[in-house]
């Protein structure tokens, strides 16, 4: 109940302030967390969730499913045209060369690690979330076509992320208890092609019927905007039913949806952008309510080194690797490698996780991703200001030959 009480406060608290913070480039990430840091700190917190019971896991992976399911309905084949070779370069190429080198990286730290840890790590850390730097993405003096690549890596990275994460997080369990891999394999494979038909079904079908009745008028653009939120909660909830993963079949409608309906017009989409908000405001909070748990003899410098990498050269690295042969300017190739924040997705993949692991495997999961995703929060929303500014340099402006 208090914990309910707390999460209005505090939105209500920040609506008030939102546009003086934003000018100090304080996202409601951080107020969020801070608010849930502050009320479970001390021997009687205020604020004590139960992240082990069935309805917050049950919550946890509606709440990715929709994000997944919005996130997917944004991108549409105008928007992939407009962004020329970039996202499905930073898609196909940098994204499977980051998991590989979070692996390595965490490898390298942690070897004493599990080998379905260290991956279920990497790939969690893999997804992106550009609203951690929406001041810069969405400033018009980065050009065009960068904002848009980041926009639809992060639109769909985390969806290609999801299935590797719940993969890796199978194949862990069924490690701690001696269980053959081939059966974790088999029972992964068999819950994704569900989800794949259950997405397409659900909405490719009900896109195409929303699409027909609004030509003929039959429908009210208030009418839809329930009925879209609607396809997102359909998709995941009927995939559970034929046992299927939720997760991903949510994504596939999403991306069903816009296939369909190319003219989807986006205010359509407005409910369900403003739900996904509310659920994630909740994951943020709950994100900052753990951080006195996880803090103490788990951390050390090893956490943060691999916090510090993931950000830099685990990102970096392979996003530079994907635009070889494009001829960008190198600062361009620095904006779009920067541009990899780590926020929603990785906490609620890590928050999936924390659900079925216990012991060291479970400390470190939180660890990593939390130190992660706490730097890439402040280090993302702090320097989206400075980067805009100096982009319109002169003498940063000219540039130098393309990478």
């Amino acid at each position: 109940m208090y914990g309910l009480i707390s999460l209005a406060i505090v939105l209500i608290a920040w609506a008030a302030v939102s546009a003086r913070a934003a000018r100090w480039s304080v996202t409601i990430p951080v107020a969020l967390m801070l608010a849930g840091l502050l009320l479970a700190m001390g021997d009687e917190p205020l604020v004590s969730i139960d992240l082990a019971s069935s309805a917050m896991r049950h919550l946890l992976q509606a709440t990715l499913a929709l994000l997944l399911f919005t996130d997917a309905t944004e991108i549409s084949l105008r928007r992939l045209r407009e962004a020329g070779h970039l996202p499905l370069r930073l898609l196909l190429i940098a994204f499977p060369l980051t998991v590989v080198a979070g692996y390595l990286a965490g490898a390298v730290l942690f070897p004493q690690a599990g080998v379905w840890i260290l991956a279920l790590v990497a790939a969690a850390l893999a997804a992106t979330d550009s609203s951690l730097a929406a001041m810069l993405v969405h400033d018009r003096r980065i050009p065009h076509d960068l904002r848009t690549a980041v926009t639809v890596e992060s639109g769909l990275n985390d969806g290609l992320a999801a299935p590797l994460v719940l993969a890796f997080l199978a194949a862990a369990v069924a490690a701690d208890q001696d269980r053959g891999p081939s059966q974790v394999i088999g029972h992964t494979v068999r819950e994704v092609a569900l989800a794949l038909l259950v997405g397409v079904v659900v909405g490719g079908g009900a896109a195409r019927l929303l699409r027909v009745t609004r030509k003929r008028g039959w429908g009210t653009a208030r009418a839809e905007r329930l009925a879209y939120l609607a396809i997102g909660v359909l998709a995941f909830e009927a995939a559970h039913a034929v046992h299927g993963n939720g997760i991903v079949a949510g994504f596939v409608a999403g991306m069903a949806v816009r296939a369909v309906d190319q003219d989807l017009p986006e205010t359509h989409l407005q409910t369900s952008h403003d739900v996904v908000g509310l659920l994630a405001a909740g994951v943020w909070f709950l994100f900052g309510s753990l951080i006195p748990q996880v803090i103490g003899d788990v951390w050390d410098w090893r956490m943060l080194l691999y916090a510090g990498l993931s950000l830099t050269l685990v990102r970096m690295l392979p996003v530079a690797a994907s635009l070889v042969g494009l001829r960008r300017f190198k600062r361009e190739v620095l904006l779009l490698s920067w541009l990899g924040p780590r926020g929603l997705p990785s906490v609620i993949f890590a928050l999936i996780a924390l659900q079925q692991l216990t012991g060291p495997p479970a400390a470190l999961v939180a660890a990593l991703v939390m130190a992660t995703v706490l730097f890439s929060v402040l280090a993302h929303g702090l320097s989206a200001v400075p980067i805009a500014q100096r982009w319109t340099d002169p003498r940063v402006r000219a540039g130098g030959p393309p990478a």
